[in-house]
């Protein structure tokens, strides 16, 4: 979606995991004037140059001039010599422009709240969770990232899939439609592991497999055993996770819904909301919350 404007002082918002980042430029009445998307942004993983030229290809770069505030929620930005990275890159690039960056966790409680305290989980790229009661987020389980932790994630799936492939544990049938249509050569897969700076992103691709195929018994093992990792350690550490609505943001959360819904069922949970993509929430948040915005973040002063 994209008009044509001549408004100053607009807002930006944006919601960014390993793999993609959501933007959505608004005017002072809430309106949605342009939404574009990025390849995420995640500071474990990118540096000052690449973001410049990722914005500089993007739709924003016609729209810099216009802009007051930019709210970035991003995953790997929760330490402030993290979050540095990308302010200092958004900096460079919208200036004389009021960065305010945050961590994703914080981006989907707020576009998930709904008045009542909640869980509210992330499953996508990565994964994640955290306790919001209107005004405090508590994280109980630390983010591990990719390597040790990201339990029901798409890289946790991608790393499930390549090695029952590669170990040819994979049925005959799944074996066949994985070659054809996914990267199974061990010499390609290895170097996109082990020589790139995004292998998570890269391992998360292997996802649409898991999903396609969800109803295969072998792959209903593996998504049976993934969401269970996910809720034992993420879910139920909560000491009232059967009392309060959970609620999922992402792409894997998205596409295992119905499976999602079983394993809640299973520990006596209840699920609020599933979504895909929280950016329109997450505007929508900020307009009508901003006292509490101007509170948490001194935005304004």
């Amino acid at each position: 979606l994209s008009l044509q404007t001549n408004f100053l002082n607009m807002f930006l918002f944006a919601d960014s995991g390993s793999t993609k980042c959501s933007w959505a430029l608004c005017d002072e009445q809430e309106n949605i004037i342009l939404r574009c998307d990025t390849i995420g942004f995640n500071p474990y993983f990118i540096d000052k140059k690449s973001i410049l030229e990722h914005l500089k290809k993007s739709a924003l770069e016609k729209h810099k001039g216009e802009i007051e505030t930019v709210f970035f929620y991003g995953a790997g930005c929760s330490s402030e010599d993290k979050n540095n990275i990308i302010k200092e890159s958004l900096s460079a690039f919208f200036k004389s422009t009021e960065i305010i960056v945050k961590h994703d966790i914080d981006a989907a409680c707020y576009a998930m709240y709904n008045g009542n305290p909640n869980i509210t989980c992330i499953l996508g790229t990565g994964s994640n969770s955290c306790h919001f009661d209107g005004e405090r987020i508590n994280e109980h389980a630390p983010s591990l990232g990719f390597l040790i932790g990201d339990e029901g994630s798409g890289n946790y799936f991608g790393k499930k899939i390549l090695n029952l492939y590669l170990n040819n544990v994979l049925p005959n049938d799944l074996r066949q439609k994985f070659k054809l249509n996914y990267e199974a050569d061990w010499t390609v897969v290895k170097e996109n592991i082990y020589g790139n700076d995004r292998a998570n992103v890269y391992l998360s691709k292997y996802f649409p497999f898991v999903s396609e195929n969800k109803d295969h018994p072998i792959m209903k093992d593996i998504i049976h055993i993934g969401l269970n990792e996910f809720f034992d350690l993420h879910v139920l550490c909560y000491k009232d996770y059967k009392s309060i609505e959970i609620n999922f943001i992402g792409s894997v959360a998205y596409y295992l819904s119905k499976e999602i819904h079983a394993i809640a069922k299973k520990h006596g949970c209840k699920i609020g909301g599933i979504i895909q993509n929280p950016i329109k929430r997450l505007v929508n948040f900020h307009f009508d919350n901003i006292t509490f915005i101007k509170s948490r973040y001194g935005y304004g002063d």
